[in-house]
């Protein structure tokens, strides 16, 4: 029985000294996006290849607009949504080099 306590007693410790873990929020939306509360960054975790009802231009986190004829575009999976690339560069985005 003492062997099955002192068992009980490192497990427990040991679980207790491990850090949280930190999960996902949640939260996204039909697009498979939403916001990050803390940065005001709207983003996505969509799968390649599942943005053909995506936005008309994403905006990268790096600021670089991507549309549909971008290469770069079915890539880009944290970005701000804008419906066209004009808006995109009006804020503040640049086109791809």
């Amino acid at each position: 029985m003492r062997g099955f306590l002192t068992s009980v007693v490192l497990t427990l410790a040991a679980v207790s000294a491990s850090p949280p873990v930190m999960a996902h929020g949640g939260g996204l939306d039909a697009k498979g996006c939403h916001t990050n509360h803390k940065t005001g960054e709207y983003h996505c975790h969509r799968a390649q290849g599942q943005a053909a009802d995506g936005p008309a231009v994403k905006k990268s986190n790096s600021g670089i607009c991507h549309d549909t004829s971008s290469p770069y575009y079915e890539q880009t999976s944290h970005y701000e949504e804008f419906d066209s690339l004009q808006a995109c560069l009006d804020s503040g985005g640049r086109l791809p080099k």
